[in-house]
């Protein structure tokens, strides 16, 4: 994550989500997607301008594996989603009522992933999952800031949610790579 101007960004190679400086990641996210222009509007959701990093400057530790968005129509969030990026939706996974629908942003580019619930009033910037190689070392300094490490629906990773008394105000969880 990177300081720049009035907003902090946290990066992918191409897609980016921006907050106010003085704040911690809040309902006032926005996402930033190389190739859309600032104003850009996914399903209500306006984009920022996409500023590309030097290759140091996302050097954290971190990498946004993916980015969540809670909305009450899938299909009309994906094909926002896929008009405003150019990405179309690669899968469709229902998992009881809940139904999830994912863009890949560029090749090897972030994970949008759009889930539809009937309790969500309009489409939001929900949360984001952080990967890392110090996975471990992370959830143990967290310690009862995070959730115990579980296997991940990727194969072969593990996922821990940061939990809200951490303070936040966003959903945030990492993920081992």
């Amino acid at each position: 994550m990177q300081t720049s101007g009035e907003c902090s960004y946290a990066h992918t190679s191409n897609a980016s989500l921006v907050w106010p400086v003085n704040e911690l990641p809040s309902g006032k996210l926005l996402i930033a997607i190389d190739g859309v222009p600032t104003g850009a509007d996914i399903d209500g959701i306006q984009c920022a301008g996409y500023v590309a990093l030097p290759e140091a400057a996302g050097s954290s530790g971190f990498h946004v594996d993916h980015v969540v968005l809670m909305t009450n129509d899938l299909d009309r969030t994906c094909d926002a989603v896929t008009e405003v990026s150019g990405y179309p939706l690669k899968r469709v996974r229902e998992v009881g009522e809940i139904r999830q629908g994912f863009h890949r942003i560029g090749e090897g580019g972030v994970i949008l992933e759009v889930v539809e619930r009937v309790d969500v009033s309009k489409t939001s910037l929900w949360g984001l999952v952080l990967s890392t190689e110090s996975f471990d070392d992370i959830v143990t300094r967290a310690g009862d800031l995070v959730t115990a490490p579980k296997a991940a629906v990727q194969p072969g990773r593990r996922i821990s949610t940061v939990k809200n008394s951490a303070g936040l105000g966003v959903a945030v969880a990492l993920m081992s790579v």
